[in-house]
């Protein structure tokens, strides 16, 4: 892609502007069912692994407890999910499917038809390799802050 602007040749920025694409792209596929991606991630989450924690939620997604229960919050007013008491701990709460959540499964591998559409300009070998390379990259960047903090203390 052709920039008429000077740009650093930066891997963050690269990142940034696929990530975009691809977030732009799953929220105009997910538009028609009136789901944000940020919805989707909650119900994908929770038709793989069932009643979930809003901890655990945050974790699956990587994000703070405090912003997953917002998102949560705002799906439950839209009759997505159920909250419930936890089995095991009552004072805990568990996160579940509504019937209209658990109506929208058939959304469940959307994530491939993305891969299918951005992915299309690579060969089999390539895309694997792609991925291959993107893992490598995030696991540099984890270990390098891992690494960073023993030195913080």
């Amino acid at each position: 892609m052709k920039y008429k602007y000077n740009t650093p040749y930066s891997i963050g920025r690269q990142l940034n502007l696929a990530t975009s694409a691809s977030n732009a792209l799953v929220s105009k596929l997910l538009e028609p069912h009136d789901l944000s991606l940020a919805q989707w991630t909650v119900l994908s989450s929770l038709w793989q692994n069932g009643e979930l924690s809003v901890k655990s939620l945050a974790e699956i997604k990587g994000n703070a407890p405090p912003a997953t229960s917002r998102i949560v919050d705002r799906m439950l007013s839209g009759g997505l999910v159920e909250r419930s008491q936890n089995r095991h701990d009552r004072r805990a709460v568990t996160v579940g499917l509504s019937q209209k959540g658990e109506d929208l499964r058939h959304l469940q591998s959307i994530y491939e038809e993305v891969n299918v559409i951005l992915l299309e300009p690579l060969s089999p070998e390539e895309s694997e390799n792609f991925f291959k390379l993107l893992n490598s990259v995030e696991q540099a960047g984890r270990t390098w802050l891992a690494q960073s903090k023993v030195g913080d203390d």
